[in-house]
């Protein structure tokens, strides 16, 4: 969920601020960001595949030609790296990283899965052309027929591999409009895939990466309809899924019997329809209209205008962790860095390995509400660009929503409970389970207590204040934004 990502933030800027820099071996700031930049307008053919695909961006990305193929080797180096082996002990403060240097993206990374062996130096009015590479295309692409033009009338055991009768006819129960989804989204997939996935790691920043997948996201959603045949897609996914036998199960569980059937005891004894609801509604909430477009988009940019307070955090975090307590207080008061959060999560110093069980968890719980309090509550902050843009009206919509907790609620107690019985020790003798399932999984006395767990309350509190911790700040409610 949106809010723990801001305990994630400050954990990851406390932790990289901490630890011995791994930006140190990103060297050239703007000249080589802008490498980077031209690095991402590169693209290659489909080498000796017969059909092409234009890949377009949304909007159209800035086309620069490549002088001369020795630039392949440069794309490839420009947008990945090689395993880290050294570390300098000492923060030093550098530009952002590149994406694919961030997340350690090796070269041979990007050459399984993108025809990079040849660069293209043709331009369109599209965009740079830029493909998947032949294997890994042809083995989306054969599956095309089986999910655009397969029809109760001819599917069979032997001509299928995806989708098995009872799951087509669900699929095909959707309205006129949106039986060709499943095919859409393979198509736009193959169309897309690779432009956006070598967007995203060449872009210059973390923030600016995020900037592509908010184009993106928005492109995908209006081009498939995904508000509305999406949504009908996948209840009818969550609703075949209990009975699907697909030859894709044999291939997925490799011939094992008991893969398969642990597959089917999972699904038959977990609450689906909560877990369909659950994604149904979020779905929704997602689709929801906001100034930005739709609330996804909304819910992006609330991450982008974190991570400015991530990189700020992290950028000073050695002048804060060196000061006395009065000056880490005054840092703890800005709104343009996440010291006040780090501080929560720090006050309380007791050791999470020490706890096991629901102790833990209530302890996390109430580490990560006192972390969103400190960011959302912080008096001084509560109108800040910052905190607004991390309250969008929509997302207040989707955590005002009971029913979706209580759905997340009712979907989580049957999974917790069916777990003790995918071990392998699960077995039965006449009509009572074997005491070897007792003895090595789990007791006679745990068993029972288990399958009368529910969540208790102070669990679903605890949650609430850290999801929706803009709710619970003394005095006025913050203010959401449109």
């Amino acid at each position: 969920m949106k809010f723990l990502l801001i305990v994630v933030f400050c954990k990851l800027g406390f932790s990289l601020a901490q630890e011995e820099s791994y930006l140190d071996r990103y060297e050239g700031g703007e000249e080589s960001a802008a490498n980077d930049r031209a690095a991402a307008d590169g693209g290659g053919n489909r080498g000796d595949r017969g059909d092409d695909y234009v890949s377009t961006s949304t909007p159209p990305m800035p086309v620069r030609r490549l002088s001369d193929s020795g630039q392949v080797n440069d794309i490839v180096d420009k947008v990945t790296t090689e395993k880290r082996t050294t570390y300098r002990d000492d923060y030093v403060s550098t530009p952002p990283m590149p994406v694919g240097k961030l997340f350690d993206v090796d070269r041979w990374e990007v050459y399984d899965i993108l025809d990079l062996d040849s660069v293209s130096t043709e331009e369109t009015e599209e965009g740079i052309r830029v493909h998947f590479r032949f294997n890994f295309h042809n083995t989306v692409e054969k599956h095309i027929p089986e999910l655009c033009y397969m029809t109760l009338e001819n599917i069979t055991i032997f001509n299928s591999y995806l989708l098995d009768k009872q799951c087509l006819e669900e699929f095909e129960s959707v309205s006129p409009q949106c039986r060709g989804f499943r095919c859409n989204i393979v198509r736009y997939f193959l169309e897309h895939g690779a432009r956006i996935y070598i967007d995203v790691i060449n872009a210059p920043s973390l923030k600016e990466g995020l900037e592509v997948v908010n184009r993106e996201i928005l492109a995908a959603f209006e081009k498939l309809d995904m508000c509305t045949c999406g949504r009908q897609f996948f209840k009818a996914a969550f609703k075949c899924a209990p009975y699907w036998h697909a030859n894709a199960l044999n291939t997925i569980t490799d011939d094992d019997g008991d893969s398969m059937m642990d597959y089917y005891k999972l699904m038959w004894n977990i609450d689906v329809k909560s877990f369909s609801r659950v994604f149904d509604r979020i779905l929704a909430g997602f689709c929801e209209e906001s100034s930005h477009g739709m609330c996804i988009n909304s819910i992006v940019n609330g991450l982008e205008k974190m991570l400015d307070l991530v990189n700020t955090t992290m950028e000073e975090y050695e002048d804060y962790d060196d000061g006395n307590r009065d000056f880490q207080k005054r840092q703890e008061k800005r709104c343009d860095a996440l010291f006040g959060p780090i501080r929560a999560w720090t006050k309380d110093d007791r050791d999470l390995d020490y706890f096991e069980g629901e102790d833990q968890i209530e302890l996390i719980l109430n580490k990560t509400a006192a972390v969103s309090k400190a960011f959302y509550c912080k008096r001084g902050c509560r109108n800040d660009e910052s905190r607004t843009a991390m309250y969008p009206c929509c997302w207040r919509k989707m955590l005002e929503d009971k029913k979706l907790f209580d759905n997340i609620v009712q979907a989580g107690e049957s999974l917790y409970k069916v777990i003790p019985a995918m071990s392998s020790d699960f077995e039965w003798y006449f009509y009572e389970l074997d005491s070897y399932f007792y003895r090595y999984t789990i007791s006679r006395e745990d068993l029972e207590e288990r399958m009368n767990w529910t969540v208790p309350k102070k669990f679903r509190d605890a949650v609430m204040r850290t999801l929706h911790a803009a709710k619970y700040c003394d005095g006025k409610i913050l203010r959401c934004s449109n």
